[in-house]
């Protein structure tokens, strides 16, 4: 019910851009008419073409994070995104009718003025979805029964992202517990009161910290509150569904033998290869174009060497030699192996222009076209640092089940990760994108390195 609801919201903001879209565009035509007394061209000139313009432009908004339900909010950061994705659509809209052939309308006035009238009625559209999506006819109250650290990271999300629609009723706790949430009501201590709890909150799902069958106790008060018609969940599946990675208490040899059906992605895995093969060889042409000036600058500004190689641990745990542009100092690991990190100050200031638009990682694209990376995947890691955090983590060895990418579900989600508590965070991510990887997946994450790329925030 919940994704459902999800699902829903996303769908409507999508339809409703839609509609935003071509009435605005109606709009521009009709002005651009009124200040010239009759417009060359008529609205139905102009559907066809803005149609393809259109595609694109919900494509820039998907990969700027317009659909993402924590961003609903009509706050500095929406704004904020709503302009770069604006942009990022008006550049492709003037490649398009300006670059391409075979359109026959070259619109400015109507395109400027289409911009101007998308962007007032935009923000009126997403003012007004954002009250429906935080009435209550949408809303879920939810009511936690326990206490582990996904019903806590699921408190957080709820009070930060309200777009989401989850409204927090209550607690319950085990009557050990000393845990006092912070702005969320304790409703009891003990699950004996539980089903007039339930009834009393007007709950319409209960997420589980406990489990019933470690708990008799439990499992008796919720055999009496099936009556209630409320909905039952584990907060661990639960949590993953709403955080978008495994939480750490599911990863076990069992979450592994019921969760990874690798027999089933063959299909998957063979298109993915495909289409790596296929961006990877366009990815060579733009090399053509983007690198000379690139190595020319670093030459002059850094010197040699331009490129480096250094080995990382593949698909079953095999070791390759990954290419890079150099972006670091001579000698920068003359003390040994260590992490890169934010604000690394081993960077040149060159190489902070290549991680930053992540031109340092095109050599890869040799990588990728000989099977070694795909273009998504977990980043692969080397050899001393594999060794390292599997010790810390027994399960870490199963991001190897795939080739390593230049880009994943991992880098657009996490910053980087420069300790082991980070680096559990960022094997929870590429966990969950190894269940769940698909096509549809790889295009989203796609478009949103783009985006990284567009805005130079890589690291």
């Amino acid at each position: 019910m919940e994704q459902r609801i999800v699902k829903l919201k996303r769908s409507l903001l999508v339809c409703g851009d839609v509609v935003v879209l071509y009435t605005s565009l109606w709009l521009a035509v009709w002005l651009r008419g009124a200040i010239d007394g009759g417009a060359r061209f008529t609205f139905s000139d102009h559907v066809l073409p803005y149609s393809f313009v259109f595609a694109l432009w919900l494509a820039a908004f998907s990969a700027n994070g317009l659909y993402d339900l924590s961003l609903a909010r009509n706050n500095l950061r929406f704004v904020r995104v709503f302009t770069t994705a604006l942009g990022v659509g008006a550049l492709l809209a003037i490649g398009f009718f300006y670059l391409t052939p075979v359109v026959a309308i070259a619109p400015k006035t109507t395109l400027l003025l289409h911009l101007a009238v998308f962007a007032a009625l935009f923000v009126l559209w997403r003012i007004a979805a954002n009250a429906f999506f935080s009435g209550a006819l949408l809303r879920i109250r939810v009511l936690f029964v326990g206490e582990n650290e996904e019903i806590r990271e699921l408190v957080a999300a709820f009070r930060e992202n309200p777009a989401l629609g989850y409204d927090v009723a209550g607690v319950i706790l085990d009557a050990a517990s000393t845990w006092q949430p912070d702005g969320i009501p304790v409703l009891g201590r003990g699950f004996a009161e539980l089903p007039a709890h339930i009834r009393n909150a007007r709950a319409d799902l209960v997420v589980l910290g406990v489990s019933p069958r470690s708990s008799p106790d439990l499992a008796r008060h919720l055999y009496e509150s099936i009556f209630l018609k409320t909905r039952f969940v584990d907060s661990i599946p639960f949590a993953e569904t709403i955080t978008r990675r495994v939480p750490v208490a599911s990863i076990t040899h069992v979450w592994f033998l019921e969760n990874l059906r690798e027999a089933e992605k063959r299909a998957t895995d063979a298109m993915k290869r495909c289409a790596d093969i296929l961006l990877a060889a366009l990815g060579g042409l733009a090399c053509l174009a983007i690198l000379p000036p690139v190595l020319l600058a670093m030459l002059a500004l850094q010197g040699r060497p331009l490129l480096f190689t250094q080995l990382r641990v593949g698909r079953g745990g095999k070791p390759f030699k990954m290419v890079k542009l150099r972006s670091m100092v001579r000698d920068a690991e003359k003390d040994g192996a260590q992490f890169a990190e934010a604000g690394d100050k081993r960077v040149t200031p060159v190489g902070r222009f290549l991680r930053a638009t992540r031109i340092d990682e095109m050599p890869q694209l040799w990588n990728v076209l000989v099977g070694e990376m795909s273009m998504i995947g977990p980043r692969p890691e080397r050899p001393e640092f594999v060794a390292e955090l599997e010790r810390a983590m027994p399960f870490y060895a199963m991001r190897h089940l795939i080739r390593p990418g230049l880009t994943g579900w991992a880098q657009i989600e996490f910053p980087y990760a420069s300790t082991i508590e980070q680096n559990l965070k960022k094997l929870q991510y590429d966990l969950y994108y190894i269940k769940h990887r698909s096509m549809i997946l790889d295009a989203f994450i796609l478009l949103r390195t783009v985006r990284i790329i567009l805005g130079a925030r890589g690291q």
